[in-house]
């Protein structure tokens, strides 16, 4: 699935059980879990049924208990776990425990494991098993010929123009860490009249 159908989904409030978003461009990743993490619940329901774990800080039973509790005050729950890559994720008991509650998630359960900095290992069951049932998404660098028109694209989508060589500098000088160059465009943003 593309990014932007992702997105869209998110919009429309029609979710998946599970979400795997990993890869090397950190700024899609963090899009999408911002999508969810501020889309799907209101302030007063994110006190009962939204929760946010570490993966440094949390196991995989961790995830699991919370997973299958069912919501208090709204229609999902939703768990994030952020920096997933951090956690153990070959050779353990623990992974299989994952990969049952993965055949068969909790329907009322959103389950967001965002793996930055890296691509999730797609030849195991765990992966094959994540893509039925929930999105998994790989989150690709761009080239830096695909920066400007990226910046081009992003300026047009809050209703504003920008010179195609405008945004050819903006990209040679701010590089292609998208996060930065999101940032920067936000930044001209502010200043609108």
């Amino acid at each position: 699935m593309k990014f932007q159908d992702i997105l869209n989904s998110i919009k429309q409030r029609k979710y998946k059980p599970l979400y795997l978003l990993h890869g090397e461009e950190s700024h899609f990743i963090d899009v999408l879990c911002e999508a969810i993490e501020k889309g799907v619940l209101d302030d007063a329901q994110k006190g009962f049924d939204q929760t946010i774990l570490y993966g440094k800080d949390v196991d995989f039973s961790t995830i699991i208990n919370a997973a299958k509790r069912y919501p208090m005050m709204s229609d999902y729950q939703v768990i994030i776990v952020k920096e997933a890559q951090a956690m153990k994720w070959k050779g353990e008991e623990e992974v299989e425990l994952f990969n049952k509650y993965v055949e068969n998630p909790t329907p009322t359960t959103i389950l967001v494991l965002a793996y930055k900095h890296g691509k999730f290992d797609k030849r195991t069951k765990l992966y094959k098993n994540i893509e039925k049932v929930g999105v998994a998404f790989e989150s690709q660098k761009l080239y830096d010929d695909k920066v400007a028109p990226w910046i081009v694209g992003e300026i047009q989508e809050q209703g504003r123009k920008i010179h195609p060589q405008a945004a050819a500098l903006m990209a040679e000088y701010l590089g292609t860490d998208l996060s930065k160059v999101a940032n920067e465009v936000q930044k001209l943003n502010l200043e609108r009249p």
